[in-house]
């Protein structure tokens, strides 16, 4: 019997030595229906880790189910997985890459502009590997965050009304997800046009955690289908200003695709233009999509060709040729091109302009006819900075310069009537982004108060959170505090009704352009303009005295717009998705340094209830 006793003994020791050595070395797994969970070790390889992560998933997003013509009523669940990891550009996987470029992708060499950097990659790509659905998919995304500070996914554009804990904003819809752990996304594809996807947290954007996302829709609701032949996956642009190993105080180069040329580098320099191929007599859409990181709008434009623009921010508009389109940060266009010119290559130009513009920060990409001489030659023309253009200019970044030439974003017309009567009673709220100097230190401000993160995530905390733990103007102010003469932190949270027509109106108080996202909605854009300053101080006298313009007929649909230097925008929308929203600056550092708020529409008892078992781990 003692032996029996000493053996079972024994046994339970060996039991126990393999559970604690699994969960020291080995991976621990969470199974959750078909698919798995992973969070790795800290002493497992990164490399190896991301390599077996992606063999044992579905990777090929270029082939992918998903990806598919879109018929009505037919609807699938697409799943995909992105690991977030550091990286690097023109690594040791580079070798080959330099002088053979076919094997550049196969060796999971990111070559950007030839300049050895580090980067956030997801799935060892820059920009990250495109998703494409049709409207009212079902997306699962598993982000798997490789990396040794926390992280969140932001799918940008989609409303996410009846999943708001999939939005992606830190400690305001969900927790973020922690270094080695994994988060489920689950949500509908609530809208089609040109999305895309970025990382929430730190500077992981900026270095390129980002990627497009492409909602199609049925032919048969396309009120666009008959101006183009094709739709590619390989014209979809994503555009990226971009800085050399964590320099964030100084911006190296613009980025197409991941790809350009170092113009500051000797001649020798090896380099990768995009090329995008066409064949002569098709009309092809192409969809631009602008990860801005800095204070750095940018000018797009092809070379003897017009720009047939049929939406922005995935939202369908009247048609409108033009010669070049501007953008701030997170801003999209789509245009349809016409391949009518000669067999031969042309350059797409973009331009940088504020904080690019002081070293003159541009960079190419090649349309390529087939049959052209030239394939793999750059376009007779030159490539540089100093290039002029002529011709129409939509969305300029100053209204200042505005010409019978120019059209302004408030010129543009939805192809969908506004959601409301003529005669609806807006409620109106003002708002303004700012800066205030603190020991020596900018801060960066919405309603002069600097953002300060939460504790807890307000949405999946909502039924017991006090109104003492945040903070807005108006409360300040009642306590006596003035902030514009003195430091105001906190979590700034604008409570507005829900359920209600809501025009909010947002000042500009800084010289350069801002711009301007609000989480969970899809607004008009009624009015844009720049003031004298001390009229923007007056902003809610001087609209009382009727002297802001709306434009009322058919006003363009955005998520994304800028805020002219020393200008304002108006927005309106019906607030019918309840829910903590983040509202911010698009430009990285600005956000950073606390040019964001909160949005709490409607009362937490009005909020959809977050799912109670998120699967992470």
């Amino acid at each position: 019997m003692t032996i029996i006793r000493f053996e079972i003994l024994r046994t339970l020791v060996r039991v126990m030595f393999i559970v604690i050595l699994s969960f020291a070395v080995v991976n621990i797994k969470c199974v959750s229906g078909k698919e798995s969970y992973i969070r790795s070790a800290k002493s497992i390889d990164y490399s190896n880790f991301i390599n077996h992560e992606l063999k044992k998933y579905d990777s090929d997003f270029f082939s992918h189910p998903c990806k598919r013509k879109c018929l009505p009523g037919v609807h699938m669940t697409c799943f995909y997985k992105l690991v977030v990891h550091f990286y690097e550009t023109m690594g040791p996987n580079c070798k080959r890459c330099v002088t053979d470029r076919n094997t550049c992708s196969r060796d999971n060499c990111i070559f950007a502009d030839g300049i050895n950097s580090a980067v956030v990659a997801v799935n060892k790509m820059l920009p990250g590997p495109p998703i494409e659905v049709c409207e009212n998919d079902t997306i699962i995304a598993d982000v798997v965050n490789q990396m040794t500070e926390a992280t969140t996914m932001h799918w940008h554009g989609v409303h996410m009304s009846e999943t708001p804990e999939m939005d992606g904003a830190p400690f305001i819809t969900q927790y973020p997800i922690n270094p080695g752990e994994s988060y489920r996304y689950k949500f509908t594809a609530d809208r089609s046009g040109t999305i895309w996807y970025h990382s929430h947290s730190h500077w992981q954007r900026g270095l390129g955690a980002a990627g497009s996302m492409v909602i199609r829709q049925p032919r048969i609701f396309n009120v666009h289908a008959d101006l183009y032949d094709y739709d590619l996956t390989e014209h979809t642009i994503m555009i990226q200003d971009i800085v050399y190993n964590y320099d964030f105080e100084k911006l190296s180069n613009i980025l197409i695709n991941g790809k350009g040329r170092n113009h500051l580098a000797n001649e020798n320099q090896p380099s990768r233009y995009e090329k995008f191929d066409v064949v002569r007599g098709n009309r092809y859409r192409f969809r631009v999509i602008f990860n801005g990181v800095f204070n750095c709008p940018i000018e797009f434009s092809i070379d003897n060709h017009r720009l047939l623009i049929i939406s922005t921010d995935g939202n369908d508009i009247e048609p409108v040729v033009a010669t070049s389109f501007f953008m701030t940060s997170a801003e999209r266009f789509d245009f349809v091109l016409h391949a009518d010119r000669y067999i031969q290559n042309y350059w797409v130009r973009v331009r940088g302009y504020t904080n690019c513009s002081i070293d003159n920060l541009y960079q190419g990409a090649i349309l390529n006819y087939q049959g052209a001489h030239t394939l793999n030659n750059e376009p007779p023309e030159k490539l540089n900075y100093d290039y002029k253009l002529k011709g129409v200019k939509v969305n300029p970044i100053d209204r200042r310069d505005l010409s019978s030439k120019s059209l302004a974003i408030t010129d543009l017309r939805s192809l969908r009537p506004v959601e409301w009567y003529e005669s609806t009673k807006f409620e109106t709220f003002y708002s303004s982004f700012g800066t205030y100097e603190r020991n020596g230190e900018l801060e960066m401000q919405i309603d002069n108060i600097t953002y300060q993160m939460p504790g807890l995530s307000l949405l999946q905390s909502k039924d017991l959170l006090n109104t003492f733990m945040f903070c807005n103007k108006t409360t300040l102010a009642e306590a006596g505090r003035d902030c514009s003469r003195e430091a105001c932190r906190c979590v700034n949270v604008l409570s507005l009704p829900a359920f209600a027509p809501i025009e909010l109106i947002v000042v500009n108080f800084m010289g350069g352009t801002h711009p301007f996202h609000i989480h969970g909605y899809t607004f008009r854009v009624v009015g844009q303009g720049i003031l004298p300053e001390e009229n923007l101080w007056r902003i809610e006298e001087y609209d009382r005295r009727g002297l802001l313009n709306r434009n009322h007929f058919f006003p363009v649909e955005k998520d994304s717009v800028q805020i002219p230097g020393f200008g304002y925008i108006i927005i309106r929308f019906l607030s019918n998705n309840p829910g903590y929203w983040m509202y911010h600056c698009h430009i990285e550092n600005h956000s950073i340094l606390g040019m964001m708020a909160v949005l709490q529409i409607g009362e937490p008892n009005q909020m959809k209830n977050t799912l109670k078992s998120t699967l992470k781990c």
